[in-house]
């Protein structure tokens, strides 16, 4: 009855979710989270997707199951090249390593990591999460987040939207995971050249992650624009 009432419920999250950043503190412990202008943690629910065992909690995206996020949400369409080279990688690490937790940053419909975690400055409210949802800009550092806190982190065609905070993000990003996938577009010449997408090259994306270098560069070039996927595999070690 439960799981039926979250599910009833779900469609007015962007409402409920407010109050319950304003109530949340008086009903629950504190948990160790940092406070002073700490967002809310919410837990996402929803039933637990196919493949997710407690002994294997994350995985990749299946294909089948892109295709069915792209049907109900334009935005994915076109883009399962790249996504699937950020899947593939992801797969590998998973298995390499025996990760076991994830945070994605901006997410639209849902995580390409079935089982992660989600940050974001404000949540959509088509969002899909079977992890926790976390509401924070993060541009803001540091992030209410654990150091170490997961095993993987993974931000596609998002760090180009955080203005000038990509350095300091990414050292959230070293702080807060042991492995970490990010995908940018690279040398896009748009018609507008305020666009934060604009001619962001090679060169300009490694200064972001500067001193670290990433473990491999995966691009792909099977559409008109170059999106580049940028592995790091053991942040502690992969110093430049």
């Amino acid at each position: 009855m439960l799981r039926r009432l979250k599910q009833l419920l779900r469609p007015l999250r962007p409402v409920l979710l407010p109050i319950w950043q304003r109530i949340r503190p008086f009903v629950e412990p504190d948990r160790g989270r940092p406070q002073v202008g700490a967002p809310a943690r919410v837990v996402a629910v929803g039933p637990r997707p196919a493949g997710i065992t407690p002994e294997r909690p994350i995985r990749p995206i299946a294909k089948r199951e892109f295709d069915t996020m792209a049907r109900a949400f334009p935005y994915y369409r076109g883009r399962w090249g790249y996504v699937s080279l950020a899947c593939r990688e992801a797969g590998q690490l998973i298995d390499t390593h025996g990760l076991t937790s994830a945070l994605e940053l901006g997410a639209h419909l849902r995580s390409i990591i079935v089982g992660a975690d989600v940050m974001d400055r404000r949540i959509p409210p088509e969002l899909e999460a079977e992890g926790e949802v976390i509401v924070h800009d993060a541009t803001k550092v540091p992030w209410p987040v654990g150091e170490k806190r997961y095993d993987l982190f993974v931000a596609l065609q998002v760090f180009e939207h955080l203005g000038d905070g990509q350095s300091a993000a990414f050292a959230e990003v070293r702080r807060v995971a042991r492995h970490a996938i990010i995908s940018l577009p690279i040398d896009w010449v748009m018609d507008d050249p305020t666009n934060c997408h604009h001619q962001i090259s090679h060169e300009r994306a490694l200064s972001w992650f500067h001193p670290t270098l990433p473990t491999r560069v995966v691009s792909d070039e099977s559409g008109r624009r170059k999106r580049v996927i940028y592995v790091f595999e053991n942040l502690e070690a992969a110093r430049g």
